[in-house]
């Protein structure tokens, strides 16, 4: 099942299985960062949060029940959260985060994004609409996955994965919705929104647990549970969308990448980039 709303504009689909997805990821980030802490930028206990692309409202809920004096908003394009939630959150949905907000511009505390990359159209308009949106001195948050396969030996040659990722990347990127994440275009569009004190911090995803640090191997098996559960539904719209593939070669390729997801020969990972950028405050 695919939204209905701005139909076509999310290469994604919005079913229970996608829902799933969405709340392994959540889980993931939380163990990648060493910490089950939900919001690293400065922050009030009793701010206004703003959760932009929120899927199941997992994040939000968490926050507004962690934080009780605080005001908690979630927006998605499908309205996919769960009706009962905490008194001190809302959802607003179907809600594009690309068209015009009318949620009060300098009234929000913090902004917070996880996993935007292959939604979005144009990054600079966005964080010019989040940067207007942030009370000066307040923080944006964001977190994403460069999907694109690494290794430091020669496992990679000639792999499915490597196949997949470029064929996704070219996909998206003919749907002027790319997959494909660049930490110093990240940067500098951050920049030019107008933000300062930017952070930005990487953190190795390993697809499977060959690593022998224990944190890693935990990670690891989060990460291939994630990726497990997420390449054939990332890979059914683009590619049958744009290049016309058939149900079958769909399958087939997914089924290949699952494979050597599970292989510990394969010494594979992704880079998970968290990002915190501030307002300045006003003079």
């Amino acid at each position: 099942m695919y939204h209905g709303y701005r139909k076509g504009i999310y290469m994604l689909p919005c079913d229970e299985q996608e829902q799933d997805r969405l709340d392994i990821f959540h889980k993931l980030f939380t163990v990648a960062r060493v910490s089950d802490g939900l919001i690293y930028a400065p922050h009030p206990t009793n701010g206004r949060f703003l959760d932009l692309g929120c899927g199941t409202g997992i994040w939000a809920i968490d926050v507004a029940n962690k934080y009780p004096e605080a005001f908690v908003v979630g927006v998605d394009l499908a309205p996919i959260q769960p009706p009962n939630h905490p008194r001190n959150c809302d959802f607003y949905a179907p809600f594009d985060f690309e068209s015009l907000w009318a949620l009060g511009e300098d009234s929000w505390d913090l902004i917070h994004m996880q996993m935007g990359s292959g939604s979005v159209a144009s990054w600079p308009n966005l964080y010019r609409r989040v940067y207007s949106h942030l009370r000066p001195g307040a923080w944006f948050e964001q977190v994403e996955i460069d999907f694109e396969p690494r290794c430091d030996d020669r496992s990679l040659e000639g792999l499915a994965i490597r196949q997949w990722y470029q064929l996704l990347k070219q996909a998206t990127e003919e749907t002027m919705r790319p997959v494909a994440h660049s930490s110093r275009e990240t940067i500098r569009n951050l920049q030019e929104a107008g933000f300062t004190e930017i952070d930005h911090q990487m953190v190795g995803l390993p697809l499977n647990p060959w690593h022998q640090d224990e944190h890693e191997r935990r990670v690891a098996r989060w990460y291939n549970l994630a990726v497990s559960e997420s390449i054939e539904t990332m890979s059914l719209a683009p590619f049958s969308r744009v290049f016309g593939w058939p149900l079958e070669r769909i399958k087939q390729i997914a089924a290949d990448v699952k494979s050597e997801a599970f292989n510990k020969e394969i010494h594979t990972y992704n880079i998970l980039h968290i990002y915190q950028a501030r307002k300045p405050l006003a003079n």
